[in-house]
């Protein structure tokens, strides 16, 4: 067995004539004690002794308690009492609120991280340099991020540090409202994140404004009214729903409620807006998902009735002013299962053992007027998102996948970027051109795989120049700085239900990178063009959209040199000051390299990623970090992301103007700039949103596969250790999970921080990241969306 808490002395309880205790300290419940439950939950109510319990255990962090034992400390000592507390006691560690040990004694759950990544990067120590700190007694207003064990976080801009709400200190604020906080304590040190009682703490004194409008979750028939419980753990308020408001849902089906009304009493009152289906059914759950965080999978049929009456064949009208190359080989490649096609390519040899090089990207802009309803929903949605089971396009299908679409054998508007490139990878010219074209393949990454593999095949020799020019061009672009990535993704085979058939980890091929190339290519192209002419003009700025990648953030950084040097591996700081360090793409792109082809490859890719801040939308040119260019804009995905359609637009309205020497109001160029700040705030919230929705769907799906092989036994490697437990990561199907310290039962195990390693206390064995072990599937919780491992 394994020791990760303090446990408290205990006492048998005194055994009474009427009632024996049971071994484990918990007492065995009569058959009409449900009289006693609902007498004393009426009187004492279900959610304020839950709550009372989590301060509780949270004020004794690191203790465990038999549950007569916590009865009895908290003043509930007695018989007609017990039922009633042990009711909500063992609801709460059902839905994972606290924890309860082998030993039967339950605790404050503490934190999880879902992946080591989360538990290492994500939480900074303090205080923070350049920081403000908070004083008691002052209100800040800021976001509230609430947990599901009851308390909450509310996140100051511009402050060292979230502020700890605790679960009486909450009043009716819901999970992300903008909230005012009053400081009541602000510790003279902070250590971690890790314990609220590290952390300023306060009191929610007025909501603000509320974020959630709806809420997914499944029904629970109580008497004459439906309890909601939410998908996301972290609305806590109690939410009933009237049988006249339920829409003849039934008990156990997923909805999306709305109309959200706050009751004085703390609960909320809602009412069945849309009947997800049942749930537990693999579908369900992935719309679930997108449902709760605010992904819209349907259009009005005013816009289906627009794209519907949009033509799709090419007229001679629309040929005006548009470079005609449909006689020349042009082809796309793409994902097996894509259904919208953004790029295309083509090749010309020129003399001297030059080449012109197009990269054809679908012409949107042509069909999607600005000011449109169409285009309206475009900025609004922002972005495709790409669930394991589906496709929310930004655009109607027929737009998406027909339309616009660069299809095999069929016409097509496009916006063509031309280059003529040496063999070195040079670029001597490029030109900007509308276009129509006709693509002649529809490839697969693994088509061209297998074509340059076996030296023979369709296109064969367009094949294998575009190869030779992409290898060039991404050594150009590491020796200027831009960083290579190696990381595990997954696909799956689905049934006809849905549910996971098969778990296939990804392989990223030389095809992959061809195309990656030409894009980046086509996009720096773009963007340092745009700058050149327009935003810096001198007479009159053009505004331009930018996709910009900032360097590290200096506490994530020291973090993650500190974690690869227990590992064996150096990181090279440059040093500022004794508090202060940067890092270099250089030497980022070293530790990568030394690492790869070993068993923390992944995992230090990974933390790497996270060490970086997130690539956004801006009107600002900030260059590109991880890519290692001064510009760098979105132009070759329109179909999936409203961004690139702005940068068409602009390109071609610019461009015309400076053709025709004609130049753009200064009410144009200031209408244009206030749109730019639209568009980049709501594209990078959507992102996020989509980001989280499908990393979210692939979670479901690798738990739900799990389930179906409970019992069975895998190699893994140790991804992370931890005072909770370790992180493994199951080799075949790159899936984590965690073998918790209660289930490391041959010996007791301490956290070593100075090696990120667990060592047996008697027998001496070490638990270490890199290590490779074989692991059993022990327990899967499609709630919580976690794996439980243990050790073979």
């Amino acid at each position: 067995m394994a020791r990760q808490h303090k446990t408290s002395k205990t006492r048998s309880p005194k055994k009474r004539k009427n009632r024996p205790a049971r071994p484990d300290g918990t007492e065995k419940v009569r058959a009409n004690d449900h009289i006693l439950i609902n007498e004393f939950l009426f009187r004492r109510g279900e959610t304020s002794l839950g709550a009372e319990i989590i301060s509780f255990l949270t004020d004794h962090e690191g203790e465990r308690f038999r549950s007569v034992e916590l009865a009895r400390k908290m003043g509930y000592g007695e018989s007609r009492q017990l039922p009633g507390f042990w009711y909500v006691l063992h609801k709460l560690q059902e839905d994972g609120v606290i924890d309860k040990d082998s030993d039967r004694c339950y605790g404050w759950a503490g934190f999880e991280a879902d992946t080591y990544e989360e538990h290492l990067i994500e939480g900074p120590h303090f205080p923070q340099p350049g920081k403000e700190r908070y004083k008691v007694d002052q209100t800040y207003s800021g976001k509230l991020t609430t947990h599901p064990n009851g308390y909450g976080f509310v996140d100051v801009e511009g402050f060292d540090d979230d502020i700890f709400i605790g679960a009486e200190m909450l009043g009716e604020a819901l999970h992300l409202d903008e909230v005012e906080v009053l400081v009541t304590k602000v510790p003279e040190t902070y250590v971690s994140r890790q314990s609220p009682h590290q952390r300023c703490e306060g009191l929610v004194v007025n909501v603000v404004s509320r974020k959630l409008t709806t809420i997914v979750g499944t029904l629970h028939r109580e008497n004459r009214r439906f309890l909601l419980k939410p998908d996301q753990r972290k609305i806590l308020p109690e939410i009933h729903i009237p049988l006249r408001a339920s829409k003849k849902a039934k008990a156990g089906d997923k909805v999306l409620v709305g109309d959200l009304e706050f009751l004085k009493t703390g609960g909320i009152q809602a009412k069945v807006i849309e009947i997800l289906g049942a749930a537990g059914e693999s579908q369900v759950e992935v719309s679930a998902i997108a449902r709760g965080l605010g992904i819209d999978e349907t259009f009005d049929t005013e816009l289906l009735n627009f794209a519907e009456n949009i033509r799709e064949e090419i007229t001679d009208a629309d040929l005006e002013d548009r470079l005609d190359i449909r006689d020349k080989v042009v082809f796309t490649i793409d994902p097996v299962d894509a259904k919208d096609f953004d790029d295309a390519l083509s090749i010309e040899k020129l003399s001297k053992g030059n080449y012109r090089v197009g990269v054809h990207i679908a012409d949107v802009s042509h069909y999607v007027p600005e000011g449109s309803a169409l285009d309206k929903e475009a900025h609004k949605r922002a972005t495709s998102v790409y669930l394991v089971d589906r496709v929310i396009p930004m655009l109607p299908s027929r737009l998406s996948e027909k339309v616009c679409s660069l299809n095999p054998g069929v016409d097509r508007m496009a916006f063509s970027v031309f280059f003529n490139i040496t063999e070195s990878g040079e670029v001597k010219k490029y030109e900007f051109h509308k276009t129509v074209i006709h693509s002649k393949r529809r490839f697969t990454y693994e088509d061209v795989q297998q074509i340059l593999d076996a030296g023979k095949g369709d296109y064969l020799e367009e094949l294998q120049v575009l190869e030779s020019l992409s290898k060039t061009l991404r050594v150009q672009r590491m020796e200027s700085g831009g960083l290579d990535f190696e990381t595990e993704e997954v696909r799956f085979r689905l049934g006809s239900k849905g549910e996971p058939i098969e778990v296939i980890k990804k392989e990223r091929l030389d095809s992959h990178r061809l195309i990656e190339e030409f894009m980046l290519l086509a996009n720096r192209t773009v963007a340092a063009y745009l700058t050149a002419k327009f935003a810096l003009n001198e007479k009159m700025p053009h505004p331009v959209i930018y996709r910009v990648h900032g360097a590290p953030q200096m506490e994530r950084v020291t973090v993650l040199a500190n974690f690869v040097r227990k590992i064996g591996f150096e990181l090279k700081l440059d040093r500022k000051g004794k508090e202060s360090a940067t890092v270099s793409s250089k030497s980022l792109r070293e530790l990568l390299q030394k690492v790869h082809g070993t068993n923390v490859e992944f995992l230090v890719n990974e933390l790497v990623l996270r060490s970086m801040s997130k690539a956004v939308y801006s009107p600002s040119n900030d260059g590109h970090f991880g890519l290692g260019f001064e510009h760098y804009t979105h132009f070759t995905s329109p179909i999936r992301r409203y961004p690139d359609l702005i940068v068409h637009r602009l390109l071609f309205e610019y461009e015309g103007a400076r053709k025709k020497r004609k130049k753009i109001s200064p009410e144009r160029i200031s209408a244009i700039t206030g749109m730019l700040g639209s568009v980049c705030q709501i594209s990078n919230e959507r992102e996020k949103i989509a980001t989280e929705a499908e990393r979210e769907s692939i979670k479901l799906k690798q738990v739900e596969y799990m389930s179906a092989h409970l019992g069975n036994t895998y190699a893994g490697v140790i991804t992370g250790a931890t005072e909770y437990g370790i992180y493994v990561r199951m080799v075949d199907f790159a899936i984590e999970g965690l073998v918790h310290m209660r289930n490391l039962k041959d010996d007791y195990y301490e956290y070593d921080e100075s090696t990120y390693s667990l060592v047996g206390k008697r027998k001496k064995r070490k638990l270490q990241i890199g290590q490779r072990l074989k692991v059993k599937v022990h327990e899967v919780d499609m709630t919580r969306r976690t794996i439980d491992l243990t050790l073979e």
